[in-house]
């Protein structure tokens, strides 16, 4: 008998001590499964949360071999299904507009001239690759957008009749736009999100956002972006700063599966921010410009390829660039934090701003500023513990 009471006892201060595992906290609203996150991450049992980078290698704009090929800036990359990199290179610029890098950072060849003929640019914006690894550029000027092989050679063109900000190639024939709307009244000044159909033809609004009165007519430059978007093999991530630390989780074909919502610590804009920005800013347009009190609760997301989450904040890392990245699990759960050098201060017309990251096949790509102000493309290996 008395064998039996130690045991148990021991038993019950062994479940006592042991570290709980957090119930998650999940409601519904408008038929939707929103899951609610806290300031401190769950504690999900058999899952890590520790992630490690690992420094593979950097494609350095201010290495002479880099010079000498053309590339004078980094303004945005994507990487195919083999770990190809297409590096884009300033918008103005008089060389190639963009450069194919191999997946250990070689030089393979670089593409899109400077014209007005097939497969040329007056201002290219950012390569998207679609899963097919099909390379998407959009021109704002000729308002066409282009299509490459991964061989770097023109597929097709296709006539833009809308004013689009950003495309991203999904599958079966989909893409997601950014674009803006414009409105003849000049009072508002509506952006949308939407699925539209290889050839621009529009299937779905999936988000929108009107600015009106002063905000039509006024910049307010604590919100870089209103939307920021990512996407998986089976699901589109959106968030709309104006709703707070909201994210949306949408399928394919544009339904609405989940929000994931989360606590953050408000941050102030700094004196300093916003003496920055105006002394960068031309003064014909500085008294357009006004500042909330606030940050808003992010500034940029991205996900991996195992639906993994990354949602950059404005909370500072002790270094200049540092910036902390909350991490949700696949299944919308806050899970831990990291940190990610990807904020820069002199790029090229948004200034002050979050750089391009990306995680596939176990990598991160993301371009940071170096001390010189030259910009790198730094890859890391990714590893859970």
């Amino acid at each position: 008998m008395k064998k039996t009471i130690c045991f148990f006892l021991i038993l019950m201060l062994f479940v006592l001590c042991k570290p709980k595992q957090e119930d998650v906290e999940r409601i519904i609203e408008n038929g939707v499964e929103v899951v609610l996150n806290h300031l401190e991450p769950y504690r999900i049992k058999g899952e890590t949360s520790n992630l490690i980078l690992k420094e593979q290698f950097t494609i350095d704009t201010e290495k002479d071999e880099i010079v000498a090929l053309g590339l004078s800036d980094i303004s945005g990359f994507d990487v195919d299904s083999e770990g190809n990199i297409y590096l884009r290179n300033r918008p103005d610029s008089t060389e190639k507009h963009f450069f194919k890098f191999d997946n250990a950072g070689r030089f393979t060849a670089s593409f899109g001239s400077n014209g007005q003929g097939p497969g040329e640019f007056e201002w290219a914006w950012l390569p998207r690759i679609s899963q097919a690894d099909e390379i998407f550029v959009s021109d704002i000027f000729q308002r066409k957008l282009v299509v490459f092989d991964t061989n770097c050679s023109l597929v097709r063109e296709i006539p833009i009749t809308m004013e689009i900000s950003e495309i991203y190639p999904l599958i079966d024939g989909k893409c997601l736009i950014v674009r803006r709307i414009r409105d003849v009244t000049r009072k508002t000044d509506p952006h949308s999100i939407g699925l539209f159909s290889y050839d621009l033809k529009e299937i779905k609004e999936l988000d929108k956002y009107i600015f009106t009165g002063s905000g039509a007519e006024k910049r307010d430059s604590t919100r870089p972006y209103i939307f920021t978007l990512s996407m998986t093999r089976n699901y589109i991530y959106i968030g709309n700063v104006e709703r707070g630390y909201e994210i949306s989780v949408f399928g394919m074909e544009g339904k609405l599966i989940k929000k994931i919502r989360k606590e953050y610590k408000p941050v102030e804009v700094t004196e300093e921010y916003m003496k920055d920005f105006l002394d960068m800013t031309p003064e014909r347009i500085r008294k357009r410009i006004y500042f909330q009190k606030y940050w808003p609760p992010f500034q940029y997301l991205f996900t991996d390829d195992k639906g993994y989450l990354f949602v950059m904040t404005f909370e500072k890392g002790e270094n200049l660039n540092d910036y902390l990245y909350d991490i949700f699990n696949p299944n919308g759960i806050f899970i831990g934090r990291t940190v990610i050098d990807n904020y820069g201060y002199r790029q090229y017309i948004s200034k002050n701003a979050a750089l391009d990251v990306m995680a596939k096949q176990d990598r991160i790509y993301y371009i940071r500023e170096k001390e010189s102000g030259y910009k790198e493309l730094v890859v890391y290996r990714m590893k859970w513990e």
